[in-house]
């Protein structure tokens, strides 16, 4: 029960407003309503933490609860109509604030620490209710959060009424709370999600510019941090922190900023993970096909040279690879001659398009399928490639030729047996059922993980702009880095280097990126969940709703930013995952307004109501 004239004074009382519950020290008279007790008339130590719900409808007469209220109100109305005095309020009971001035605990003396349990409580008449101060909302937000490392988040803001602005008191985040721990965001599109997502990113650059121990990815899968956004009036993070920051665009033309790079696949230079790669960039119906499948099961050594492996050995090995090169150049893969053979070179191959092919062969294939005689040998990547093919047409017209055997062993082995019925089917497409994979290629990058992996560890900020890919594309990309970042950081934790260095993920979309709920099934997403604490390795992922989302990774989350939810499917099911947000059902379905969160970290020990600071490239990080 409240005086109407005081609740009158309180416009920032709202649904979902915090208020706190004292108790009288006074057992024989109730609290009165019209006045604020004197300070020796309550206990100070033990502050319970209230919730407001709703105000329930007055009781009907006759009933006992109306007869308790009618007793209670005697001495407060003076015989008037106690429904024109006085209002009923519902609140739920989040918890206490106790002050601890126990020397021998752990907890700062003199300082209130939060207690999820409110331990005994007494009758209703026994309590009074009062609303915070500003000072006491700020205690109310920021008391139990990390003090160091903090960022300026949003204000407090219990509903989506305005009266949040007067007299705003601030909602602090620290970033050690994100830093390393699994941390989500749910809501409705354009409500805000991504806009939380760059304040963690600028808040994370912003504590680390002097230490540099923290390094980001980010899968920009909409082209929000790696492109400014007219429709947001702010430049990008990729620009404001272009000191810090590497772009990855898939975009030729966008690659060419100064701290821009072009995102590919170097077939040529990478041929030990050209198959599996081909795998993923290729639609699934034409990579199980049976005239694709055969191909991809190839396996292709890495591009190199043992000096203590036989020539013979050594020539074969870069054989197999002249014709899975001779497959990309009949796919219509563009090749780097001078760039190839100054690698070639520099692994030892002093004639690095010459297949070796023997005398014999040679004369008897030119003259069994060209009707002529051998030319010189080959020294350009050109005369390579029509010898190989050349000679893969000749195996497969006359395979009991006996110049095509050797110790009685054939010339060609299993894989490329299959790479030259790849060129040259009996029925058929062809090579050029390879096209889809083509604008994934270029001749002339270096191997992109090991360039990502080493500007996280550096500290920097990797931005991945996916926002021209389609969903294989953009799963093939994350699924790649992210195995490649996880396998980097199991082998520093291997080796005792981890040095106090992190790695923070930012999936956008995060449904198009993850599997959906598939059992057990062991993916490295499920072993960031399960296993990114232990080797320093954070992720952020949003998405519009918590059912998208693998349910151990759910389990496993320390950190939510909970928008505007559609459902009530998808409110119950964070509730179930998190109980924080029992009770918050309804609000979360009822608030639609962009911006508008309820932010529960590793230090928050209940949701904040908060109004999310829009980024616009200005630092947030508090002194």
């Amino acid at each position: 029960m409240t005086d109407r004239t005081q609740w009158d004074d309180q416009s920032t009382l709202g649904r979902g407003a915090f208020c706190f519950m004292v108790e009288s020290t006074r057992r024989q008279t109730a609290m009165p309503l019209h006045q604020p007790p004197a300070h020796a008339d309550i206990r100070a130590d033990r502050l319970v933490l209230l919730r407001l719900l709703d105000f329930p409808a007055w009781p009907d007469a006759g009933t006992g609860q109306r007869e308790r209220i009618d007793t209670l109100m005697k001495g407060h109305t003076g015989g008037g109509d106690s429904q024109s005095q006085v209002m009923l309020v519902r609140f739920s009971v989040l918890g206490c604030y106790v002050l601890d001035n126990d020397p021998s605990s752990t907890h700062p003396a003199g300082t209130p620490r939060f207690s999820g349990e409110p331990g005994h409580l007494l009758h209703a008449d026994r309590y009074g209710v009062f609303a915070p101060t500003a000072r006491m909302q700020d205690l109310l937000i920021n008391g139990t959060v990390t003090p160091e490392q903090r960022i300026r988040f949003g204000l407090l803001r219990h509903d989506e009424s305005l009266v949040y602005r007067h007299n705003g008191v601030t909602s602090c985040l620290s970033m050690l709370d994100i830093r390393g721990r699994r941390t989500a965001m749910f809501g409705k599109t354009r409500l805000g999600k991504s806009n939380v997502v760059k304040l963690l990113v600028q808040g994370m650059l912003d504590v680390t510019a002097e230490h540099r121990d923290v390094g980001q990815l980010i899968f920009d899968v909409n082209g929000e941090y790696a492109n400014s956004n007219p429709q947001d009036g702010a430049d990008n993070i990729g620009s404001v922190y272009a000191d810090r920051c590497t772009l990855y665009y898939l975009s030729e033309g966008k690659a060419a900023g100064p701290n821009g790079k072009l995102l590919r696949f170097n077939f040529h230079e990478r041929p030990e993970e050209a198959m599996n790669t081909l795998r993923e960039l290729l639609p699934a119906d034409l990579a199980e096909s049976d005239y694709v499948r055969p191909l991809l099961s190839c396996r292709l050594p890495a591009l190199g040279f043992n000096a203590e492996e036989l020539p013979e050995m050594a020539l074969r090995r870069l054989r197999k690879l002249m014709v899975f090169w001779t497959v990309l150049h009949h796919a219509g893969f563009e090749h780097d001659e001078t760039r190839l053979a100054a690698l070639l070179h520099s692994h030892g191959y002093s004639q690095p398009f010459n297949p070796g092919f023997s005398q014999p062969l040679r004369l008897s294939a030119y003259q069994a399928v060209n009707g002529c005689s051998a030319p010189a040998l080959p020294r350009s990547f050109a005369d390579m490639v029509a010898e190989i093919s050349l000679m893969l047409r000749f195996s497969l017209s006359y395979p009991n030729d006996p110049t095509l055997r050797k110790q009685g062993s054939f010339l060609f082995d299993a894989d490329e047996e299959i790479m030259a019925r790849f060129i040259y089917p009996q029925e058929g497409a062809g090579p050029y059922v390879l096209r889809p994979a083509v604008p994934f290629h270029s001749p002339r990058v270096d191997n992109f993980i090991t360039e990502v992996l080493a500007t996280i560890d550096q500290g920097d900020t990797v931005i991945v702009d996916l926002g021209s890919a389609n969903e294989r594309i953009i799963r093939y990309f994350a699924k790649t880095l992210s195995v490649a970042v996880f396998l980097h950081q199991e082998r520093k934790f291997v080796r005792n280097e981890m040095a106090g260095r992190y790695v923070q993920i930012y999936f956008e979309e995060a449904h198009m990126i993850f599997p959906p709920n598939a059992g057990n099934v062991i993916d490295v997403y499920s072993r960031f969940a399960k296993e990114g604490a232990k080797f320093n390795i954070g992720i952020v992922y949003s998405t519009q709703s918590p059912s998208t989302i693998n349910h151990d990774l759910l389990a496993q989350t320390e950190n939510f930013f909970i928008g505007h939810l559609s459902s009530q499917q998808e409110a119950a099911m964070l509730s179930t995952v998190q109980y924080a947000f029992r009770g918050l059902e309804e609000d979360l379905m009822r608030t639609r307004t962009p911006g508008f969160m309820r932010a529960l970290t590793a230090s928050h020990r209940y949701p904040i109501p908060v109004q999310a600071n829009r980024y616009d490239g200005r630092t947030l990080l508090m002194g």
